[in-house]
């Protein structure tokens, strides 16, 4: 079930329609094929992109629109705002370095868990996401490991929110064996992800619990099941993701 809005605004929905498909667009696109990718008249592309372009959320080059780059320091701005960041994104980079492997910083927004920092080391594995990109909870370690980390209310409120979606014939998709995988990562304090979110593709994380801020987290380790599978993911992996969430709630803790 989704939130959705009562009395939703049409023309915020067309702006942010627009903006999308600009930075979806592989180039600078006209304002006819703008609209056709919209589903909107000329002139209501024209007003809104004038409006965005306006705001500074737009550039024009040549009669063809383009996005600017201003959502990207609006962005860097509410993560610089979380006040665990600064800590955590440092010691990311030296989980990066240490491992070879790609490293990752989830935190909770709403009933979604995004990506506020990817570190992918030089010969590393690149994920298949962007950092701020919204992800489900449910089909990912890191995900898992903020749910394992919530009252069980808020668990069951998010759920409830939460379409079950499996991308994967492996993704846990049925409340009840979720909340039992929920139980057990509990009890570990690590989560793991076997080709639930992608094929092939490998996770394990552990929640920032006691971090301060309204902010649930977690950090963890995501890559091919080529690179990540046996004593090198169940001991290594998991040993370097544990020290390094512990090393981030000590630092946080004294400061």
């Amino acid at each position: 079930m989704t939130d959705e809005p009562r009395y939703a605004v049409d023309a915020t929905q067309t702006s942010l329609a627009i903006l999308e498909a600009l930075v979806d667009a592989s180039g600078p696109i006209g304002v006819t094929e703008l609209a056709d990718t919209v589903g909107v008249s000329k002139s209501v592309a024209h007003n809104h992109l004038s409006t965005l372009r306006a705001a500074g959320y737009v550039v024009k080059r040549a009669e063809q629109y383009e996005p600017s780059l201003r959502p990207l320091a609006l962005g860097e701005r509410t993560r610089e705002g979380l006040s665990f960041y600064a800590a955590a994104k440092e010691q990311l980079d030296n989980l990066a370095a240490a491992t070879g492997e790609t490293a990752i910083l989830f935190v909770l927004e709403e009933t979604g868990g995004v990506p506020v920092s990817i570190s992918e080391p030089e010969d590393g594995w690149s994920v298949p996401f962007h950092a701020g990109e919204r992800l489900p909870l449910h089909v990912n370690a890191p995900g898992k490991a903020i749910l394992s980390a919530l009252p069980s209310d808020r668990v069951d409120s998010i759920l409830d929110e939460t379409d079950l979606v499996a991308p994967t014939s492996a993704t846990i998709a049925e409340p009840d064996e979720l909340t039992e995988e929920l139980r057990r990562i509990r009890d570990d304090g690590i989560a793991f992800c076997r080709g639930e979110q992608y094929e092939g593709i490998i996770g394990v994380a552990a929640p920032l619990a006691q971090i301060s801020g309204s902010r649930i987290a977690a950090l963890g380790v995501c890559g091919p099941v080529e690179r990540l599978n046996g004593r090198y993911l169940r001991e290594d992996i998991t040993g370097q993701v544990l020290s390094t969430t512990k090393s981030i709630q000590v630092n946080l803790t004294a400061n």
